[in-house]
């Protein structure tokens, strides 16, 4: 998606292949396409965002403006996002609002989505890339990197529902999707509680493969009694898993293992 213009450019008339400066969009329509934007991706503050009134009833943005974006704590509740115009007139900087946003939650996961908002907004004006010409690669692009996500208990359930339905097609290459399965729902219990609820059977054995990969000892526990005939592939689990939690989950284990072998 191409950044958000805070300067109109149009090809010259007598040599197409080169743009000329053509002035200054209106500030309103800037806000509208960023807003639009937002929305689109689910990035919208959910409290409120709000152009200054300042830029109303057709307002310029001005000549060689950039914009800028700073999230904080309220003084009495929720968490701000405002976005500024900077400029210079006469040698001298000048830095007006431009846009407000609110949430109303302040928890650490709120300050993180507004965080992530913000940086979205960043990106909106100056692209994706981070790269000026004169530091441009030659070549192809990297294929993508890392990317921070946060995510709403309501797109949190549709993320894990497209999961759960790329699991069951893909049984054999499962070990990424339930990585993210548990990093999504927050335990494995909660995991497995998702899966309880939809037509995926889960065997006793997974379930205890990954409270141990999980380091859930009690849900280990629980489990471990339901498994009969493959207490050595569980051994062969705890005991490659690092930390107090694995030797207890072996020690567990390695009883259960005895009695089958004198039986």
């Amino acid at each position: 998606m191409n950044p958000i213009e805070l300067e109109i450019w149009k090809p010259k008339e007598d040599d197409p292949r080169y743009a000329e400066y053509a002035g200054q969009p209106v500030a309103e329509a800037v806000f509208v396409e960023l807003k639009q934007r937002l929305d689109s991706m689910g990035m919208l503050p959910d409290e409120y965002f709000l152009m200054a009134p300042e830029w109303e009833n057709g307002r310029e943005i001005p000549k060689d403006a950039d914009v800028f974006v700073t999230t904080d704590y309220g003084e009495s509740e929720g968490i701000y996002l405002d976005g500024y115009l900077k400029w210079h007139e006469d040698g001298k900087p000048v830095t007006r609002s431009f846009f407000t946003g609110k949430t109303l939650g302040n928890t650490g996961a709120d300050l993180d989505r507004m965080f992530l908002i913000s940086s979205a907004i960043t990106k909106a004006f100056h692209g994706d890339g981070g790269q000026y010409p004169r530091y441009m690669k030659l070549g192809p692009e990297e294929p993508g990197g890392d990317m921070v996500v946060n995510l709403t208990p309501a797109e949190q359930r549709i993320f894990i529902d497209a999961l759960m339905e790329r699991r069951e097609r893909m049984r054999e290459q499962t070990s990424g999707i339930e990585q993210l399965l548990r990093r999504m729902t927050g335990s494995i219990t909660a995991y497995m509680d998702l899966v309880g609820e939809r037509p995926l059977r889960i065997s006793n054995f997974d379930k205890t493969v990954l409270a141990i990969h999980d380091g859930e000892l009690q849900a280990f526990k629980e489990l471990l009694p339901r498994i009969k005939n493959r207490v050595g592939g569980l051994l062969v689990e705890s005991a490659g898993r690092a930390g107090a939690v694995g030797r207890k989950m072996t020690l567990e284990i390695v009883p259960m293992s005895l009695r089958i072998i004198r039986m």
